[in-house]
């Protein structure tokens, strides 16, 4: 994996230095360690969610920084399995969101993919 930070970790990395703080402080906030935190600023772990309501809070962020934050962890997310790195911004969210509700879909919805990708269920 690569050292490089990834966008939402030049967004952390931002933060820390605008208040004076360690990695270490940062992951106190999100209740992680300083290694896990650094290993997701370099793209070699995923961003949850919900650490933009903990950074939110922690530094007192307005909704429109919050929500630039969770656009840097959607464009910061490994797919270890998928590279979608040539797809425009709207067809990666587009994936991630089929993702993330595919396991609430019934059979017809999931039937429905199926049918628009034209495959077909295997087993």
């Amino acid at each position: 994996m690569s050292s490089k930070l990834t966008v939402f970790g030049r967004i952390t990395r931002k933060l820390r230095v605008e208040h004076d703080e360690y990695l270490r402080d940062m992951a106190m906030h999100l209740g992680v360690t300083p290694a896990y935190l650094s290993a997701v600023e370099r793209g070699q772990r995923n961003p949850p969610y919900e650490w933009v309501g903990l950074l939110q809070e922690a530094y007192d962020l307005p909704f429109s920084s919050a929500e630039y934050i969770k656009k840097a962890m959607t464009e910061s997310r490994i797919y270890n399995k998928l590279d979608i790195s040539h797809l425009d911004d709207d067809d990666k969210r587009l994936i991630e969101t089929v993702v993330e509700y595919l396991p609430m879909f019934d059979d017809a919805k999931r039937e429905t993919l199926y049918s628009l990708t034209g495959q077909r269920k295997r087993g």
